[in-house]
């Protein structure tokens, strides 16, 4: 694997083919991140030098459908076909789906975890 590497903006950007794979700074007070990208210009994996990580997965359209960090948090994300996010749920409990109404505007409806109770 033969790799090419930027100056882009302070961040050192490798890429093999023309194709954007790794990058790589240091600010000045030492504070340092590696970056990792797909085949479709999209983050994948993030690591700084404090210890945190997250990790990023996308659909055949380079949606982010999914993350995952090393603090324990994560989220989810569904498209349609046209690729407009539908449906968001977090690690937190937090949910949210998209309906469309009839002039084609996206209206959110927030779904909150709620305690059935049985006894009157």
């Amino acid at each position: 694997m033969k790799l090419t590497k930027k100056t882009i903006e302070n961040e050192d950007v490798y890429f093999e083919n023309g194709v954007k794979k790794y990058a790589h700074s240091i600010d000045s007070d030492g504070y340092e991140y590696w970056k990792k990208y797909d085949k479709n210009n999209n983050l994948i994996h993030y690591k700084d030098s404090e210890g945190f990580e997250s990790w990023r997965e996308y659909d055949k359209n380079n949606n982010e459908i999914h993350s995952k960090d090393s603090d324990g948090y994560e989220y989810w994300r569904e498209f349609d076909k046209n690729n407009n996010q539908i449906h968001y749920k977090n690690s937190d409990g937090y949910e949210t789906w998209s309906d469309e109404n009839p002039n084609n505007i996206e209206v959110e409806v927030d779904i909150q975890p709620f305690t059935f109770n049985t006894e009157e």
